[in-house]
């Protein structure tokens, strides 16, 4: 039995339904009529590199170590970009290695830099520029640059500006390169286990959910008729090609279709530092340096006006985060000069902040942080305190709370690394507002006009999964990213490692066909029947990163530009 996952990035039912029932989407129909199809839940924070890592490990944040795009240790001021190293757990394809099985993987975030396993491998969009061990057989690399040209990990095309038809033709290109390249790899390499993801539907529905949702505040008053056309053939140009790599497929072989989340509107960014700085719990350098600085910020002087005033001038080719360090004009000079930033942050006064893209909120406790002010038996009431008053923070267009919940560490995270995690996540109840974790103060207003993306992620994502192993017409029962590595796991007929959080979906199993793996499951490093070592999955040493510190910075401002930092 062989298992082939292929990564449909932030797909949602919400534009495959359409589509499939449509006509527009033909083989994506044909094998939710045949096989077995539902939500996939992702993991909370609906990020690509948490999502990828539960994907890969069966495990989740607190087991792995991974929390968002980049690790800052409890130190504010000092992230590093996570990489496969930063994975302190065995990978699914690790585990198939120690029982002889082999796999090939591209595209799969946080995979980069291969670890170990037979197979080949190629990297990820966060992988450093023209890495020399981008992929781990030059050999087999240059044949597929032979037959798709130059391999393109990731995509920064961007909408603003009315570049929606450039944005739309460069992501088009970008889904087929990608389609290409897995024929190609699929019929070049031999594998028991194939995983890819297709980065650009992520990006399509990012830069382009406008096109496709004519109510979004960013459609009003624009005719969007022939983009949308576009929008769809973009579409049915996924779907063409996953008619083809399944027809490719030997008859063994169980095919998974998933998306690590899904995705939706937004039209309004929600900063919480601004929350916490007008509340006094983060405070401001007390200088006449840093004092001006706030008397331009609270005028405006913040990267939502100059970039929207880049907008209008036809210069906003890129996001936000350029204003990170690549100023490559006067303008943008000048307002780097005057941002207020984190470097402005009195650490030593400062009680907490919000760092992260979902709502994650830190508490500057003393003994944790270079810089902590809140004693350790303080923490508790404070966090009580915290909580109260972002539960009273009204929505702006109904005056009912904007926030759902706020949930502690404890509630989600567990493992020997969940200490890591934030102290509170805050979840709203519209995610049409969407909380930031770009420049530190992107805004001077806790609630404001949402710019660069039109979509973002959900938390229920698509699954489809067709094959001889598979029951037609089931459905998965409370399904998760966390069960996708269990159940490749059993249909590889390989034992599933105790400590997994996710289970074998069973329910969406022909256990007839599936082969059978060990009675037991396997414990953490067990050798197995293969002649692979077991894997040791790596530690946390600043000795062992994965990228230089020009590399780290690359790939931080990359993100930046995609509108993650």
């Amino acid at each position: 039995m062989k298992v082939f996952v292929l990564g449909l990035d932030g797909a949602t039912w919400d534009v495959i339904g359409p589509l499939s029932r449509s006509g527009d989407m033909p083989n994506l129909a044909r094998l939710i009529g045949h096989g077995a199809s539902g939500t996939l839940g992702s993991v909370f924070p609906p990020l690509s590199p948490v999502a990828w890592t539960g994907v890969m490990t069966g495990k989740n944040s607190g087991k792995h170590g991974v929390f968002e795009f980049l690790e800052y240790g409890h130190d504010p001021l000092h992230g590093r970009v996570n990489s496969s190293r930063s994975i302190q757990s065995d990978l699914v394809w690790e585990i198939a290695a120690r029982h002889g099985k082999t796999t090939v993987a591209g595209g799969v975030p946080m995979s980069y830099p291969h670890r170990k396993g037979p197979g080949f491998f190629l990297g990820d969009f966060l992988s450093p520029p023209d890495a020399a061990d981008f992929a781990s057989d030059k050999a087999i690399f240059a044949e597929l640059e032979q037959h798709v040209g130059p391999y393109r990990p990731w995509s920064t095309a961007v909408h603003d500006g009315g570049r929606e038809p450039q944005a739309l033709a460069e992501l088009q290109g970008f889904l087929e390169h990608h389609l290409k390249s897995v024929q190609f790899l699929m019929k070049r390499c031999p594998w028991d286990l194939f995983m890819y993801d297709l980065m650009a539907t992520d990006r399509a529905q990012h830069e382009l959910w406008h096109v496709w949702e004519p109510e979004h505040r960013a459609a009003k008053g624009r005719d969007l008729s022939k983009l949308r056309e576009g929008y769809v053939q973009f579409w049915r140009t996924l779907d063409q090609g996953v008619g083809e790599i399944e027809a490719a497929l030997p008859p063994d072989t169980t095919l998974i279709l998933m998306s690590d989340h899904g995705f939706g509107p937004i039209e309004w960014f929600v900063n919480f530092n601004v929350w916490l700085l007008g509340r006094g719990d983060l405070a401001l350098q007390d200088s006449f340096y840093v004092k001006q600085k706030k008397w331009f910020y609270d005028r405006g002087a913040t990267p939502e006006a100059i970039y929207n005033l880049m907008v209008k001038l036809g210069l906003a080719e890129q996001r936000v985060g350029r204003f990170r360090g690549k100023q490559t004009g006067p303008l943008e000079r000048l307002a780097e000069s005057a941002f207020l930033s984190r470097r402005h942050i009195d650490w030593s006064k400062t009680k907490a902040y919000s760092q992260g893209n979902f709502g994650q909120i830190f508490v500057n406790q003393k003994g944790r942080q270079p810089q902590g002010c809140v004693a350790p038996e303080d923490v508790r009431p404070y966090l009580d305190d915290l909580k109260a008053g972002l539960l009273a923070i009204p929505h702006p267009e109904t005056g009912e709370p904007l926030v759902e919940r706020v949930v502690e560490r404890e509630e989600i995270y567990d493992g020997p690394h969940a200490h890591l995690a934030p102290d509170l996540t805050v979840v709203l109840k519209d995610w049409r507002y969407r909380t930031i974790g770009l420049h530190d103060f992107t805004t001077n207003k806790l609630i404001s006009p949402a710019f660069g993306p039109t979509g973002d992620h959900r938390m229920e994502g698509v699954m489809i999964a067709t094959g001889r192993a598979i029951k037609p017409g089931a459905e998965p029962a409370g399904a998760t990213l966390l069960d996708i590595a269990p159940t490749v796991l059993h249909l590889l007929g390989v034992p599933v490692p105790a400590d997994m959080d996710g289970r074998v979906l069973s329910e969406l199993i022909n256990s007839d066909e599936a082969p059978a793996p060990e009675s037991r499951p396997e414990e953490k490093g067990e050798p197995g029947q293969g002649d692979q070592p077991p894997a040791s999955p790596p530690q946390d040493d600043a000795d062992d990163a994965a990228y230089t510190e020009e590399e780290d910075a690359a790939i931080q401002q990359r993100l930046a530009d995609l509108g993650y930092l």
